[in-house]
């Protein structure tokens, strides 16, 4: 199953909380309605620590079931609406995508680890 795996650098005219925040509340909603073929949606933020500067503030995740519902999940004019909002928090010039195959090394259950 193909995910696609997004690396967000928030914008740097505006709050880091406000952008954090527009992600988390109004950015998760525009996806479910932009995608509806995509069958799962993850937000990481990246945690502070004093000894690093990370070069993204948080990383999304999101599965779908195989590459033709990647493609016609973004060639759909409702994705339109998904692209022109992530101006409203990520700096796209200093954000990326890829999409990736996950091979899991660890197996364990959702947010642990056996």
């Amino acid at each position: 199953m193909p995910k696609i795996i997004a690396m967000f650098k928030f914008r740097d005219d505006k709050p880091y909380e406000e952008c954090r925040e527009h992600w988390r509340s109004v950015h998760s909603k525009v996806v479910s309605r932009s995608l509806p073929e995509c069958r799962r949606y993850v937000q990481n933020v990246a945690v502070p620590v004093r000894s690093r500067k990370w070069d993204y503030d948080g990383v999304a995740e999101l599965w779908f079931d195989d590459m033709d519902s990647i493609r016609r999940s973004f060639e759909s004019s409702s994705a339109d609406e998904l692209r022109a909002d992530e101006l409203n928090f990520a700096d796209m010039e200093s954000s990326t995508w890829m999409i990736v195959r996950e091979d899991e090394i660890i197996p364990g259950t959702e947010g642990t680890r056996a």
